[in-house]
């Protein structure tokens, strides 16, 4: 007891806080290597914050009491922002200007209120000690419930799958480019006819199936896609949060197909934005512009990360090469993820394995930012990172047909080296960022999809079906199965809602 009422543990218990509420908040989509790594480096920016205020004030209680209070706003700023635009009367605070000004302010005020009232100074560090002790404590009791009780999302059942009756296993690449608009939607809404495209695949054996998504958000409709399965969603609420993210992560990562493919004796490689069969994504160690996960969902709160993720643009690129901490990863690093997969898909088809394999390579491509035009220019920063960029049909159609003539060279490459090989092309759902949403909301789910069958066994498809049902059609045409179809539907969830909380300034 002596100790807690001189010793400022509360700065160490402050990291311990921050870790274990995070692994509360997010448990079972954290590593606890993750969990440990991010505790180690923010305890070390901390204690070297607290030692430099101690150089200068040769007070040990004062300097913790200071640390404190600029690593609790720091650590937690996402949490001070979203509740502040989560409440209408306090918009006028949602400025990074304002509030991180506001929040110097505050701690200035707290170091004058300190330096007059020194006779507190012990008994809020022991105050400190206790308030944070209690608060660990209740959620180290909340995280072994929920380890206890084994708190996770239940799995998806998985399709029936007889992997007896398959009598030809041909190599497999599934290649799915992010928010590829299909053919009606960019001649309706856009004036463009895809033809050079779709045109080039059909003299390379590809057969156009009539496809729509049945989501417009992308982890839903890869989640479907992979266990085709539509989502077994509780409640009637369209709006997607952060956990209805982690769940359908977790469904990727166990995906149905990958299980079958698996089933079949096939290795699995994984070139894609996500977690696959337990395979890191290709964007393991950065962010992307979609996705939060991992680490990501402790260091997202932080204030120089959530201020990267939605104001990032705003800082000049040289500026940001004297700070790697500012690097805008989840607006730029897109660039280097995609040429990665890409590659190594190319590398993969080259190898030449002979035992068979199924290839999941996902690109975010044309997803926003349209980084490059049609010539494969690239489009200057201050167009494409910028939030409004993101309803700009020039900018989007540009980086649709450059995405073509990447993609295309791709699978010319794929060919030649693998001829026998099963080629999918596919988008998860259409450009859906349209100014006027209601007027052209059909055309979310307008998506592209053909499909390569070196034996040529189409079987009868219907005048119109949906992508829940793409991977029953290829595993009944070239593995022998017999799975039935489920009715089509296009489903509206609305992940803006979700967005505007990690984008807005």
């Amino acid at each position: 007891m002596p100790g807690l009422k001189k010793i400022p543990f509360f700065l160490f218990l402050l990291v311990l806080f921050f870790c274990l509420h995070g692994s509360v908040e997010n448990y079972g989509y954290l590593h606890l290597n993750e969990v440990v790594m991010v505790g180690l480096v923010i305890t070390v920016c901390i204690a070297s914050l607290f030692l430099v205020i101690l150089f200068f004030t040769r007070n040990y209680a004062f300097a913790s009491l200071v640390t404190f209070f600029i690593s609790l706003w720091y650590l937690f700023f996402g949490v001070i922002h979203d509740l502040i635009k989560s409440e209408t009367f306090l918009s006028f605070l949602r400025s990074y200007t304002i509030i991180v000004s506001l929040l110097i302010i505050c701690t200035i005020l707290w170091i004058i209120f300190l330096i007059r009232n020194r006779q507190l100074q012990l008994k809020l560090v022991f105050y400190l000690n206790l308030l944070l002790l209690i608060y660990c404590i209740f959620d180290g009791f909340l995280l072994l419930g929920k380890y206890n009780r084994a708190d996770k999302i239940t799995p998806m059942p998985a399709v029936v799958f007889d992997a007896s009756v398959t009598s030809q296993k041909p190599n497999v690449y599934y290649l799915l480019l992010d928010e590829y608009a299909g053919y009606t939607s960019l001649k309706d809404s856009f004036g463009f006819r895809n033809d050079v495209f779709y045109d080039f695949l059909q003299q390379n054996g590809f057969e156009q199936l009539p496809v729509f998504a049945n989501y417009k958000s992308t982890v839903y409709s890869m989640s479907s896609i992979l266990n085709m399965r539509y989502i077994n969603r509780t409640g009637n609420n369209k709006d997607i949060d952060q956990f209805d993210y982690l769940d359908r992560l977790e469904e990727i990562n166990n995906a149905s197909v990958v299980a079958a493919f698996k089933n079949m004796g096939y290795s699995i490689y994984n070139f894609s934005i996500f977690d696959v069969n337990d395979m890191p994504a290709i964007t393991e160690d950065n962010d992307n512009g979609i996705i939060t996960r991992h680490r990501m969902l402790l260091t997202d709160k932080i204030l120089h990360k959530r201020a990267d993720r939605e104001i990032g643009w705003n800082i000049p690129p040289n500026f940001k090469r004297w700070l790697p901490f500012l690097k805008n990863t989840n607006l730029l690093i897109d660039i280097e993820n995609n040429d990665r997969a890409i590659q190594q898909s190319r590398e993969l088809a080259r190898s030449r394995k002979k035992a068979p394999f199924f290839c999941y390579t996902h690109v975010m491509m044309p997803h926003w930012q349209y980084y490059f035009d049609s010539a494969g220019k690239a489009n200057p920063l201050h167009l494409v990172l910028p939030k409004a960029s993101i309803t700009n049909k020039k900018l989007y159609l540009g980086y649709l047909q450059y995405s073509s003539r990447i993609m295309s060279g791709l699978i010319t490459d794929i060919i030649l080296a693998d001829p026998s090989a099963i080629v999918v092309l596919m988008s998860d759902h259409g450009f859906r960022n349209y100014a006027d949403q209601r007027s052209f909301q059909p055309y979310h789910f307008d998506n592209i999809c053909a499909v390569r069958f070196p034996d040529k066994n189409y079987l009868p498809y219907k005048e119109k079906w949906s992508t829940v049902n793409f991977f029953r059609y290829v595993f009944n045409c070239e593995f022998g199965q017999k799975i039935p179809y489920l009715p089509d539907s296009a489903i509206f969830v609305n992940e803006y809602s979700k967005l505007k909380i990690k984008n807005e300034e």
